[in-house]
């Protein structure tokens, strides 16, 4: 019988029955349980970059700058994606309230991961960024204003707390989140 012949003789429905069986513990509901990993408070990460980022570097300068009080473990998954796993939800909370964040002029594009997501397949394309409106008139400097502003640029997130609490500002400060994948405002 010669290799064609036996390949015709060949069924699927042979070996539909039966597959993998775990005894004992899976994990969580979704399989993700790590030993020591928690999604929760995992950050994924991109550079606004083409190049190579060296990673070392990047790790020492990440770590000085956020100092967070726990720790953090940092591992490249792929050409310019970083997984970020704090070891507290207030070191999770700084660090992405503080963005943007930059690393040899080169912005971090941050996002937190969600419970049973692949982190190769975050969506890295938004970033939040602080925005000044200067040379506003008297009349204009209302919080709705500053939200229309905020949503034209991008997607308003909050104004600053400061905005509103002097008797006279030289200007406002909005945070926005910007879609990366558009040419600016």
């Amino acid at each position: 019988m010669d290799i064609v012949q036996s390949m015709n003789i060949i069924s699927l429905e042979d070996e539909e029955e039966g597959g993998l069986e775990f005894l004992g513990s899976t994990g969580d509901e979704n399989g993700m349980q790590v030993q020591g990993f928690n999604p929760e408070l995992c950050v994924v990460g991109r550079f606004i970059s083409e190049g190579k980022v060296e990673f070392a570097a990047m790790q020492q300068t990440m770590a000085a700058l956020w100092k967070p009080g726990k720790g953090v473990y940092m591992k490249e998954l792929d050409m310019n994606l970083y997984l970020f796993q704090f070891y507290h939800e207030i070191d999770v909370k700084r660090v992405m309230e503080g963005c943007p964040w930059s690393f040899n002029r080169r912005a971090l594009v941050l996002a937190r991961l969600k419970n049973g997501e692949n982190p190769r397949n975050v969506d890295l394309n938004k970033m939040e960024v602080w925005i000044q409106v200067h040379d506003l008139k008297i009349g204009f400097m209302s919080e709705k204003i500053i939200q229309g502003i905020g949503n034209y640029v991008g997607e308003f997130i909050k104004g600053c707390p400061n905005n509103f609490a002097e008797v006279w500002r030289d200007y406002m400060r909005i945070r926005v989140s910007i879609d990366l994948r558009k040419p600016l405002k």
